[in-house]
């Protein structure tokens, strides 16, 4: 029920002209969301809400009065703990919007910036969109692509890669 009111609410962001306004001020209280004394303050019971907004407000550098009536909406619903994941969502339905999509590449080394570069081009093509990767570092032997907002991901062991090629040298000989 949550992901689905979340959704409504960036949909209904995403519509705004002052969209990227809204997005990088949520994307600024979604961070603060790590703290667990600020998750206990939001969940407690003897804290007013309107107290709450204040809070929340608090955390950014002079919003608009749009976004203010926007958190005061979200505060008055008591959907506070939604902001994270509207977040989430907006950032999903922005990426879908601009054809553009975040994606990992895991690996047991850094890749380099050029390898990065040519996966992202190759990527690319593949899906008609632009492709950014980052690179993460794992501590298995595997590498792994993964980009969530297209559901796609590969991956591939290299103790398997290797075992498949002295098979198919031993098939040669």
């Amino acid at each position: 029920m949550e992901k689905v009111i979340a959704k409504t609410y960036a949909k209904a962001i995403l519509e705004r002209n002052d969209f990227e306004n809204f997005y990088s001020n949520l994307l600024e209280l979604s961070s603060a969301f790590a703290s667990n004394k600020f998750i206990d303050i939001l969940n407690s019971y003897e804290i007013k809400q309107d107290k709450k907004l204040e809070l929340i407000l608090s955390l950014l550098d002079n919003p608009s009065d749009a976004f203010k009536n926007f958190i005061n909406l979200i505060v008055d619903n008591k959907r506070e703990m939604l902001i994270p994941e509207i977040t989430k969502e907006l950032s999903e339905q922005k990426a879908s919007k601009e054809n553009t999509f975040l994606g990992q590449v895991y690996s047991k080394e850094k890749l380099s910036e050029e390898e990065i570069k040519n996966l992202e081009e190759k990527l690319s093509l593949k899906f008609n969109a632009k492709i950014r990767l980052d690179s993460k570092i794992s501590d298995n032997d595997s590498v792994k692509i993964s980009l969530d907002g297209l559901g796609y991901e590969i991956s591939f062991s290299m103790q398997s890669l290797k075992a498949k090629m002295n098979e198919y040298i031993l098939k040669a000989i």
